[in-house]
């Protein structure tokens, strides 16, 4: 199954991003956007697990969660990747002022790569993911979308676990099943 660990948003967080997504984004076939089920904060993506793998997944995603006390995060502003000049995903960031997000990805990516998941080359960047571009006119959308579109005012939510999800891909786009909540800054037994 293809799986990936995340933190999902609380409403003080996902309310100003759904509130962007129906108002303030604009209708393009070149684009994919978001729906509110998928909004959530991404700390690693594992591909495919096999069902035997899930277990130990768990293991690593509870031992890496030990080493991180609850943290507060709130959104921070838009951009794209690979960078703003012909961006093929839109984001709003994410600030983590403590580095509970970078703590819990250090811990877990020596432990994932030990289970034959391939560490992360890219810098980690904690963001929320609101849409990917299907083509070069849907970087158009999304230039203008950051020269245009004001970020969104949040408050702060205090992230107190992490889950492991269980993406299936549908003709109408993904949905996301959690599959374990792991509470931060607990022991793993």
């Amino acid at each position: 199954m293809r799986t990936f660990i995340a933190i999902e948003l609380e409403p003080e967080l996902r309310r100003p991003l759904v509130r962007l997504l129906r108002e303030s984004l604009p209708p393009s076939r070149d684009v994919r956007w978001c729906n509110e089920n998928q909004l959530h904060l991404t700390l690693k993506f594992l591909g495919e697990v096999r069902d035997a793998q899930l277990a130990a997944v768990c293991e690593v995603a509870a031992a890496a969660a030990a080493t991180v006390a609850p943290f507060p995060i709130s959104l921070c502003g838009l951009g794209g990747f690979p960078g703003p000049g012909s961006p093929r995903v839109l984001w709003c960031g994410v600030d983590d002022p403590t580095g509970g997000c970078q703590r819990w990805v250090s811990a877990a990516d020596p432990r994932l790569a030990a289970l034959g998941f391939e560490r992360e080359q890219r810098a980690f960047k904690p963001h929320i993911t609101l849409g990917r571009s299907r083509s070069p006119a849907g970087a158009r959308v999304f230039r203008d979308v950051l020269q245009s579109v004001p970020p969104p005012q949040t408050g702060t939510m205090n992230v107190t676990h992490v889950i492991v999800f269980e993406s299936r891909l549908l003709p109408r786009g993904a949905e996301y099943h959690p599959l374990a909540s792991i509470p931060l800054g607990t022991p793993s037994r």
